[in-house]
């Protein structure tokens, strides 16, 4: 159990530099990680956060407007992630039973990342990743057999910011935000079985919000991700076995907004879901029984602003609830199912495109789906 704050910051102030600049910032409420190889094992774990996690970065360009050649990094890479609960186990050559509890009370989990320079230049590349999630439960199977057992619950506030003012880089860029309430995955490299029970409840606020504004940039790219409950199992082979309920009364919101003055090919992207499950199996057999419930808005909203420049894609996708799953035809696939899906809530993608000069193509794209599932079996012709 962890009642107080966990807070993780860092600032840089740099004029010039033409080498690689690294900022790596993490702060983590709870953690546990377990693991077994040719033996089997049972996991119990049970994690409270009472406190509040934030995570923070700041880097400033400090070149004077007449120096604006100054590189600021060549290349720039920040990650600033901010987890409450956070669970990882690992099977390999035997079999794990788990069962896992996390429980987020109504605290913030925030992460933030900022580069403020609005004189300096990136010449190579820059990438940032900003992350923040309140329950993270994850496994990865080798040959074995995995039977879990999960519950998350979160009332809190999962808040990820990515913000970038830059003068020119001529190189790629890719600038994002997630943020999701709970999270629990599970992936096979090898052969083997896997069985879940899931249940996520969430009623905390998710938001997700990315910013980046350049005078002149060559090829950038904005993504903003947020998920209130998010399930992700891929199993290689063997039985991939699942059941799920998830709910969510908790706002989602996701925002991109990028700008160039001057610009090469820009990309705008913000994606926001209540519940979401994806579920595959590279063998025959799946068996999915899934629940899910949203009650909590849905808003999304993505945009570009240049004055002259190339190519602009902008897109906003907005969705209650999303089931995706599949199995593999080739194998004879035997895939069971039942899906119940309920939204109560507003679901709302718009997109904003504004070219004050010239510019040679726009590709805008706004869907809003209160439900989706999308179930099929594949592979070579015997689909």
């Amino acid at each position: 159990m962890q009642t107080g704050d966990i807070f993780s910051a860092q600032t840089l102030n740099v004029v010039e530099n033409y080498d690689l600049l690294k900022v790596e910032t993490s702060g983590h409420g709870n953690a546990v990680t377990a693991g077994n190889e040719q033996v089997d094992a049972k996991l119990t774990s049970v994690q409270v956060l009472q406190g509040n996690v934030t995570a923070t970065a700041t880097v400033n360009g400090t070149a004077a407007p007449e120096d604006y050649r100054k590189s600021l990094g060549t290349p720039l890479y920040m990650t600033t992630q901010a987890v409450g609960n956070y669970g990882a186990g690992t099977t390999t050559d035997g079999k794990l039973v788990a069962n896992t509890q996390q429980y987020v009370d109504a605290v913030n989990v925030h992460a933030d990342t900022q580069v403020n320079s609005p004189n300096n230049s990136i010449y190579e590349s820059g990438e940032i990743n900003t992350v923040a999630v309140t329950n993270h439960q994850a496994y990865e199977v080798t040959n074995g057999r995995l039977e879990s057992t999960a519950h998350q619950q979160s009332d809190a506030e999962a808040r990820a910011r990515t913000g970038v003012v830059l003068h020119y880089s001529p190189s790629p860029n890719l600038y994002t935000a997630s943020a999701m309430n709970n999270y629990y995955a599970s992936n096979s490299t090898d052969r083997g079985s896997q069985e879940h029970t899931v249940t996520q409840d969430s009623s905390g606020r998710t938001e997700s919000y990315v910013s980046a504004n350049a005078g002149n940039a060559w090829h950038m790219a904005t993504q903003s991700d947020a998920a209130a409950n998010t399930v992700t199992l891929y199993n290689t082979g063997g039985s991939l076995v699942t059941d799920t309920r998830q709910a969510n009364g908790g706002q989602v919101q996701s925002m991109s907004v990028l700008t160039g003055y001057e610009y090469g090919e820009m990309h705008s992207t913000a994606t926001g879901v209540g519940n979401s499950l994806t579920a595959g199996n590279g063998d025959k057999y799946v068996n999915i029984n899934t629940e899910q419930f949203n009650d909590g808005p849905i808003d999304v909203q993505a945009s570009f602003e240049g004055h002259t420049g190339y190519d602009a894609y902008v897109t906003a996708e907005a969705t209650g609830n999303s089931a995706y799953a599949y199995a593999c035809a080739e194998c004879e696939a035997d895939m069971t199912v039942r899906n119940s899906q309920v939204n109560n809530a507003n679901v709302s993608a718009s997109t904003t495109t504004t070219i004050g000069g010239s510019g040679r193509a726009i590709v805008s794209t706004s869907r809003a789906i209160g439900n989706t599932a999308t179930y099929y079996v594949s592979g070579n012709g015997k689909n």
